[in-house]
């Protein structure tokens, strides 16, 4: 027996066989958007939304039709900002857009239980894999909460993708939004959402107009062309947000010569529709005509993007302009409200339909090969900031920094790993997919979206006859399997890619793949089979010449030794770790392998040895820059320093 201390530690420890103590859960439930500066009327529906908020059932807004673009998320936002300035829910907000509508973006129940349950205060590594369990241990955590929480899953397409959300009980309450009615969800108060009034879409443009510029009087002055207006955006509060904007930019055009122009779209575009609403496309084609060349050209450009959100970087690539070039005319597309500000900051995103008007706008005037060429220089730009990060992950100052950017940007790459297999760019979908890595995969619990990239990697190595690429990627599916608790998908990727690589001679990477078999049994107590895997990868390593393997394999063989209860076995391994990390300057794997050999100590009673191995931990992970390991190890001397 022997005992494991691991998280932040405060007062007694009781000994036992392993102790395991997580510091105070933190939660992030405060993610409501803000409410839009245009948001007229809707009076009406927000009362039906505030006493449907009241009663112990889900809450459905829906449209009638169906319509995208009718206001939908901005009042949900507006009556849930109105609920927690009522106090109605002082346990806090979830938010989540589950972009529903979206092939390539729809955010399936389990990765949404995965942020929610994030949210809640669930450490990333402590979230179940399996959506059963996601689920359960989703419903725990705010059963366990007596204050009432407020959830809007924004933009739904059906019931099965809300249906794993709903909480427990009738503490709760759910606000979703969606262009279905989702009659499936038993119980629920289905709100239809119509286009506006002629007086709230007047409203609307006034407001719009006067938050501009408070002295604008054109609506009041000419009400008969505002009401004109109105309808020939079809009172959709998209269309008269767009035709707001391209208003406010010019104080001295008259409503009547935008009225006519409206006029000339809609008659222009005869029986061609836009998602049922003829409106909506006269409304898009009239800002899109008064866009300057180079902005309507970054405007098309921009939905070549795969992802729903752009960096002003990325623009720049697409459009092979300077950032300083192209973020004047981001800044010019979000005036005329065709792209908005997206999160973080220096992002920006679509509507779902402006996208696909973009998208139809640059199959009608852009060029196949120059499509081609704007996508290829998007890839090649996600490459390069990809590899550019990658650089960054290794140091500890710069590693936050890192795995944020992956994570705001991990729909684009996923996209562009796609888009680059799609146009048989296979060199560029392997530079993509391995600068990648699969951290933001297994630890962050995408694992979907990591066998995704490397499946397609896979194949690109496979085309190309890149054996050495093709063992990569087999080793890092064998990872992400491994993450994913499918330890038999496991075993078979990483047997794939020690027999690759044994094909190949290359000692090195069959080592690598060796060591993960050898794991995957120790985690299986299958101690047989994890000493010859291990035992192999050694002669492998050494073969190699790879002296980070080798101290990395003894560090294994150590943990092997421990769960077989062979203490003198594991001391060996350890200090054979430690002495190779002394030779190559390997503090962070020398400072974990003298952190087992303290508590090893502990356990058998030599408290001096344990000093000096957790003192010895302490300074080399410091050295390392790895200091939350460090306060941990110093939680164990001072508990260790203290009398009695």
């Amino acid at each position: 027996m022997h005992n494991e201390l691991t998280g932040d530690v405060h007062g007694f420890v009781l000994q036992a066989r392993d102790v395991h103590v997580h510091a105070p859960e933190v939660t992030a439930l405060a993610g409501l958007p803000p409410v839009d500066a245009g948001f007229t009327g809707r009076t009406a529906e927000l009362a039906l939304v505030a006493e449907a908020l009241r009663s112990p059932r889900p809450v459905v807004v829906s449209t009638v039709m169906g319509l995208a673009g009718v206001g939908k998320t901005t009042l949900a936002i507006r009556a849930a900002h109105d609920a927690v300035e009522a106090s109605l829910f002082p346990g806090g907000v979830l938010f989540m857009d589950l972009q529903g509508y979206s092939p390539q973006l729809r955010v399936e129940p389990q990765t949404a239980l995965s942020i929610f349950l994030h949210a809640l205060g669930v450490p990333v590594g402590q979230i179940p894999a399996e959506q059963a369990a996601r689920e359960a241990l989703y419903r725990t955590k705010l059963s366990e909460r007596a204050a009432p929480v407020l959830i809007v899953l924004d933009n739904a397409s059906s019931s099965d993708q809300v249906r794993p959300l709903l909480p427990p009980g009738v503490t709760h309450r759910v606000l979703v939004t969606s262009r279905h009615t989702l009659g499936e969800l038993q119980g629920s108060r289905r709100i239809p959402l119509d286009v506006l009034s002629d007086v709230d879409s007047v409203a609307m443009l006034d407001t719009v107009l006067r938050a501009a510029d408070p002295a604008d009087q054109r609506i009041a002055a000419d009400t008969e062309a505002a009401r004109e207006i109105a309808e020939l955006c079809g009172r959709l509060p998209l269309a008269l947000g767009i035709v707001a904007a391209l208003l406010s930019d010019d104080p001295r055009q008259p409503l009547t010569e935008v009225a006519a122009s409206l006029r000339e779209a809609t008659t222009r575009l005869g029986e061609l529709s836009y998602h049922e609403n003829l409106a909506v496309r006269a409304a898009f084609d009239l800002s899109h005509a008064r866009l300057g060349a180079e902005e309507a050209r970054l405007f098309r450009l921009l939905s070549l993007n795969p992802g729903r959100q752009v960096s002003a970087e990325a623009a720049a690539a697409v459009i092979d302009l300077s950032p300083r070039e192209t973020r004047k005319l981001l800044d010019g597309l979000c005036r005329a409200h065709m792209i908005e500000h997206g999160e973080p900051h220096g992002w920006f995103r679509f509507h779902d339909l402006l996208r696909l008007y973009a998208a139809d706008r640059a199959a009608e005037e852009e060029s196949a090969a120059g499509r081609r060429a704007a996508t290829a220089r998007l890839i090649d730009f996600y490459i390069d900031a990809t590899e550019l990060t990658k650089l960054r992950r290794p140091s500890v100052e710069t590693r936050g920094q890192a795995y944020a950017w992956l994570g705001t940007e991990r729909a684009n790459l996923i996209g562009a790993v796609a888009l680059a297999h799609q146009q048989g760019h296979h060199d560029r979908v392997l530079k993509l997919a391995f600068a990648m890595g699969t951290f933001l995969f297994y630890r962050r619990r995408h694992g979907a979206d990591g066998l995704a990239a490397y499946e397609l990697a896979l194949d690109a190595a496979v085309r190309l006859g890149d054996r050495v690429s093709e063992a990569r990627a087999l080793r890092g599916l064998g990872r992400i399997h491994r993450a994913m608790d499918d330890y038999p998908a496991a075993w078979e990727r990483f047997d794939a890619a020690a027999a690759v690589s044994q094909a190949l001679g290359d000692h090195r990477g069959q080592a690598r793949a060796l060591h993960n078999l050898g794991s995957l049994a120790r985690r299986s107590n299958d101690f047989r089979s994890a000493w010859q895997q291990y035992r192999r990868a050694l002669d492998g390593y050494l073969a190699a010449g790879d002296r980070v393997g080798e101290a990395q394999i003894y560090f294994s063989m150590g943990l092997l030794a421990r769960s077989q209860d062979n203490a003198d076995l594991a001391v060996t391994h350890y200090r054979a770790t430690i002495e190779i990390c002394g030779q190559i300057g390997l503090h962070d794997l020398a400072g974990r392998a003298h952190k087992r050999l303290g508590v090893l100590a502990l356990d058998l009673g030599d408290l001096p040895a344990a000093r000096d191995h957790l003192e010895a931990a302490f300074t080399t992970l410091t050295a390392g820059g790895e200091h939350a390991r460090a306060e941990r190890v110093l939680l164990l001397l001072r508990k260790l320093r203290s009398p009695g």
